[in-house]
């Protein structure tokens, strides 16, 4: 929100804050135990704002008084129209008082729905602790939250990322993403310096249904995997005149997973000469059967990247971690062709659309030209919803502006075109508008060749598997080819959790038969764009999600045998079963070896080593 933004406010409630109460023994809400010690930035009293919008209609505010709720006076906002962006309805606390780069803090309040138009009832928002400075308003503490009917805590531990000086500050509580009304009750932020042992702080108890051990969704899940992505394979041994080879071992290594299972690089790693470049590509080759560049050929990349003199992108180094890849048969996603939302570029050019046209159209033509024949599929419509409402170029360059990209990308390449996009498995306005693009499209006779979702996680939303299949039914109805492509979540230091969740939700797409991959959005800490996210820490240590990944990925989806070649083997060959995916295949016997790598598909037909 900038200065003319919180100018227009219409309406500013102010709500004398108590002091939370402890959680009652009949359980009218939970309890919160809070560690002794800290430094309270809210203090009874503080003035908590309602900030609405301007425009009429979009929402209302008041104060309720209920000695029986966790604060004797509490605040109920009610949005009864989306505005422009969530933060345009929002209850704030400003801070009078300072916060040190790296303390450990906490913000703690109450929430309940009243009214919601979701389907499972609850109210959505966004709790922040923010420095108060357009246009950034950067986040110390941030988490996205989801409540029902019932009164529940709100947790945000978070250790301060910069310094907040005294009255910069605010506790801003965004409602705007949804038609709903939210009650808010109390609230405290409470500072306990940089040595406080951030595990110590309060913290959400974050779980999803389906994550207990045997789980029936998970059981039925791994057999539909084993139907599904495996077949019966044969091996034919002959000598060079074609008769079979009795008592030969035949070592079978699945090196690649058919399946997408992979990660968002950057070019300027895969080239790195020293230790950090090395354990990168140690993790790439050992664990992922693709990729996608997280920026190298994004348009920005593209131009910064020509002078081959850049600290982040050069196109000679693009140049050799295609080489690199590619010589591991490691499929590439190209990432991306468009992005719907307004960027500074295009922002100044509102006025002109058929400028923005223009750019975007001489912009894809090149980087197809560049690196088309050097990809598996390209994310043509990147964000062709966005995250927030009436923000994306097709408002001033037309309702066609997805349907023309794609059609002339269609023209100018054939490999699959992809469309993408975030939080597909949460209710609301995202989902929904790219649910309308992709209709559009199919109208349009453009269906896309795939629709992959972003999937970028907060621990306050955590969809269950039963939700990931039956919003994956749906889309698949739409075009049958999806693609988990940007995968992280954040659970604001729960490891095991992050490693549980990892798990199911690779098992859950896995097991779907529309699914062709499933991309993280980067591995390292040390080049994450949420750090906080990777499965590897800045000193490569394996951290629980890490481990998950191998197991499932590197070891049980991962096809390894030694067979043996008998008198007794069939003319036929040896048969074995196995997952679908690159294999390297050794046999040996009395009279020499012979080693061949080779696909094997459904389709496969039988594999023949020739021992010369």
């Amino acid at each position: 929100m900038d200065s003319c933004m919180l100018r227009r406010i219409s309406l500013l409630l102010v709500l004398a804050t108590l002091p939370l109460l402890p959680g009652r023994a009949d359980g009218g809400w939970p309890a919160v135990d809070v560690p002794p010690g800290g430094r309270e930035l809210l203090p009874a009293g503080f003035v908590l704002r309602a900030a609405l919008p301007a425009a009429p209609g979009k929402a209302t505010a008041r104060v309720i008084e209920d000695p029986s709720a966790p604060a004797a006076r509490f605040l109920r906002i009610d949005v009864t129209a989306r505005p422009a962006s969530s933060w345009n309805v929002q209850a704030m606390a400003k801070l009078t008082e300072s916060i040190k780069k790296d303390d450990r803090c906490f913000l703690l309040f109450y929430a309940r729905a009243v009214k919601s138009t979701l389907e499972n009832g609850q109210a959505v928002g966004a709790a922040n602790v923010e420095l108060q400075q357009p246009p950034d308003y950067t986040k110390l503490g941030h988490s996205e939250f989801h409540v029902g009917a019932q009164w529940e805590p709100v947790i945000v531990p978070f250790t301060a990322s910069i310094d907040l000086p005294a009255g910069s500050g605010a506790v801003a509580i965004h409602l705007g993403g949804e038609i709903q009304s939210v009650d808010l009750a109390g609230a405290r932020l409470v500072d306990y310096g940089p040595d406080f042992p951030a595990a110590k702080l309060p913290r959400p108890r974050v779980t999803y249904p389906g994550r207990e051990a045997g789980a029936p969704w998970r059981q039925a899940a791994l057999y539909r995997i084993e139907k599904l992505r495996k077949s019966d394979f044969t091996l034919q041994v002959v000598d060079s005149a074609g008769l079979a080879v009795q008592n030969a071992t035949v070592q079978v290594t699945q090196t690649r997973s058919a399946f997408g299972f992979g990660s968002a690089v950057t070019a300027r790693l895969l080239v790195d000469p020293g230790p950090d470049g090395e354990k990168y590509r140690a993790i790439v080759d050992s664990l992922f059967s693709k990729v996608v560049f997280e920026n190298d050929l994004k348009p920005f990349a593209w131009e910064e990247g020509a002078s081959n003199t850049g600290t982040k992108f050069r196109r000679a180094w693009t140049d050799q971690a295609f080489t690199w890849l590619a010589e591991r048969h490691l499929a590439i996603r190209g990432h991306y062709l468009m992005w719907g939302p307004f960027e500074s570029w295009s922002e100044k050019l509102k006025s002109d659309p058929a400028k923005i046209r223009e750019t975007i159209f001489t912009s894809l033509r090149e980087r197809l030209a560049a690196f088309d024949s050097r990809v598996t599929e390209w994310d043509c419509l990147n964000h062709p919803a966005g995250w927030e409402a009436k923000n994306n170029v097709d408002t001033v360059c037309g309702d066609t502006i997805y349907a023309d990209v794609l059609r002339e990308c269609r023209q100018l390449t054939k490999k699959p075109l992809w469309v993408n996009e975030d939080q597909l498995f949460r209710p609301g306005r995202q989902g929904e508008d790219y649910t309308r693009v992709i209709q559009s499209l199919i109208a349009a006779g453009l269906k896309p060749d795939g629709i992959a979702n972003m999937a970028h996680i907060h621990s306050s939303f955590l969809p269950s598997p039963d939700v990931i299949q039956k919003v994956s039914d749906r889309y698949a109805a739409l075009v049958p080819n999806l693609q988990i492509s940007e995968y992280d979540l954040v659970s604001s230091g729960d490891e095991v959790l992050e490693a549980d969740y990892l798990r199911d939700f690779l098992i859950s797409c896995y097991s779907h038969p529309a699914y062709s991959g499933f991309i993280m959005w980067g591995f390292w800490e040390g080049t994450h764009w949420k750090p906080e996210a990777a499965l590897w820490r800045q000193d490569w240590s394996e951290k629980p999600a890490a481990a998950a990944w191998r197991e499932w990925v590197a070891q049980k989806w991962r096809t390894t045998a030694t067979l043996t070649l008998l008198p007794s083997t069939p003319a036929s060959g040896l048969a074995f079963r196995g997952f679908h995916g690159h294999y390297r295949i050794q046999a040996t016997s009395p009279a020499g070896s012979a080693t061949v790598e080779t696909d094997l598909l459904p389709a496969s037909g039988p594999v023949r080593i020739v021992i010369r």
